[in-house]
């Protein structure tokens, strides 16, 4: 699954097309997030320019300034689809795992996680790298993103705890430190071995995880 699934990139013909202007419009918008994401993964968010965003886009300036101000709203609209997306990849796979079975909440949570992130990778580097230099707005997008994982972690713990599994309670704040600890081990792969090879981190995470809620497992 990703941003261009079932989406045709291609520029729109000109003149009469039979597309309705909303079907228009949308095609223009989504070119831009794609164009903007693989732009700012590919130069880095200091060197995205609006000319590099319509030329990887295929629309005109004018296009672009009818749906954005500049290069922060337009990367910000971006960056809240690409949320949308590894979120909507979480939904899917969660609503498929026995819900009493944490530790299996887990494992799919961080598996299906970084294999959206393998398979979109400008969104990976949007959401782990460039997002730090895209200023307050998107920091507080990334920072809700975040909590939003944190969440997920804390009610797989809290069923682990009603089962008696997991032996005591942690303060609320070790479910953000986990998700912290995530996103540095995603951003260091990135920049080194690349998209890829995320999905290796899976187990080497998830013991992580487990250490953190009382319950090691370094088999």
């Amino acid at each position: 699954m990703g941003l261009e699934s079932g989406f045709d990139r291609a520029r729109l013909p000109r003149g009469t097309h039979g597309l309705a202007p909303g079907d228009v419009i949308h095609s223009q918008r989504m070119r831009m997030y794609i164009g903007v994401l693989e732009v700012v993964a590919e130069r880095g968010y200091n060197a995205t320019t609006v000319a590099t965003i319509v030329a990887r886009a295929n629309v005109s300036r004018r296009t672009f300034y009818q749906q954005f101000r500049d290069r922060d709203d337009c990367f910000l609209a971006a960056f809240g689809q690409a949320v949308d997306l590894v979120i909507e990849v979480l939904d899917a796979s969660i609503a498929t795992t026995p819900p009493a079975d944490w530790r299996a909440l887990i494992r799919t949570t961080l598996a299906e996680y970084l294999k959206a992130l393998a398979d979109n990778v400008f969104c990976a580097h949007a959401l782990h790298i460039e997002a730090l230099a895209a200023g307050p707005a998107v920091a507080e997008k990334r920072r809700q993103m975040k909590a939003r994982l944190a969440q997920r972690m804390q009610a797989a713990f809290r069923i682990g705890r009603d089962t008696g599994d997991i032996p005591a309670e942690i303060p609320p704040e070790i479910f953000d430190a986990l998700i912290g600890a995530i996103d540095d081990r995603i951003r260091d792969c990135l920049q080194g071995p690349g998209a890829p090879a995320l999905p290796t981190l899976t187990p080497h995470l998830v013991q992580i995880t487990l250490a953190l809620f009382g319950v090691p497992d370094w088999d």
